[in-house]
């Protein structure tokens, strides 16, 4: 047969095999869909921010990931493999933004095919301020009561501030943050011990040092002063039992 009669019959009735091609491909393709599978699963979400603007509203702190595969290739990715984030580097002065949420792959999810990568939500709604950096004053929280016969004269925290970082309407605002609770419980003498800073905004970032040294000073109450506090006790006693009687 010779070239002639051989492209003849490639070209002949060629609507039709077109056709017949193209669906083949795409039930192909259909089928190769419908055989995929699907992971879901939640990252934490991190925030690339500029060097002037920083979050000045809440933001939840992970998005729900969802992969699209061969179940060969999907299953081996491990969660810290995809990692989503916001880039605020983009914006420059105060305001509300819609800002998307990102992906990055790393890791055993390179180089995946196929593979389809989707998140949720797909942008987060944020107000961004200047970032503004203030001492903020910290104040000591205290649980149970010294030994009977004791008191606590003398407390102090070293230092009583802690440099933070946060956006422009938080830090300017009258913010104050507390240790961890100190135990006085039964305690009859002088001590100092190491204390953490509680810190429950997360607009707001401690720098440096997040713990302090609080000293505390008990002294013995003169016996003049426990039998004072005695009599006032006794009259507060008989003060409400007249008033019990007299109802």
């Amino acid at each position: 047969m010779n070239k002639e009669k051989i492209l003849a019959k490639l070209i002949e009735k060629w609507p039709v095999k077109v056709l017949s091609l193209a669906a083949a491909l795409i039930i192909s393709v259909s089928y190769r869909m419908n055989t995929l599978e699907t992971r879901f699963f939640t990252v934490p979400l991190q925030i690339e921010s500029s060097e002037t603007l920083i979050p000045a509203s809440p933001f939840p702190g992970a998005v729900r990931v969802s992969l699209r595969g061969e179940g060969d290739g999907i299953q081996p990715i491990l969660d810290e493999d995809i990692e989503a984030f916001i880039d605020l580097s983009r914006y420059t002065t105060e305001g509300s933004y819609r800002v998307p949420v990102q992906l990055r792959k790393k890791g055993s999810a390179i180089g995946i095919e196929p593979l389809e990568i989707s998140v949720q939500p797909i942008e987060i709604l944020m107000l961004l301020e200047q970032r503004v950096t203030k001492n903020i004053p910290v104040f000591p929280v205290f649980s149970g009561i010294v030994a009977e016969g004791y008191e606590l004269t003398y407390q102090s925290l070293i230092p009583g501030s802690v440099s933070a970082e946060g956006p422009r309407s938080v830090l300017e605002s009258n913010i104050e943050l507390n240790t961890e609770t100190i135990n006085l419980d039964r305690r009859y003498d002088d001590f100092s011990i190491m204390v953490n800073i509680v810190n429950e905004n997360t607009l707001i970032t401690l720098l440096g040092n997040k713990t302090l040294e609080f000293r505390g000073s008990i002294s013995r109450i003169a016996r003049e002063e426990q039998q004072v506090i005695i009599e006032i006790e006794e009259n507060e006693i008989e003060e409400i039992e007249i008033m019990e009687s007299e109802q």
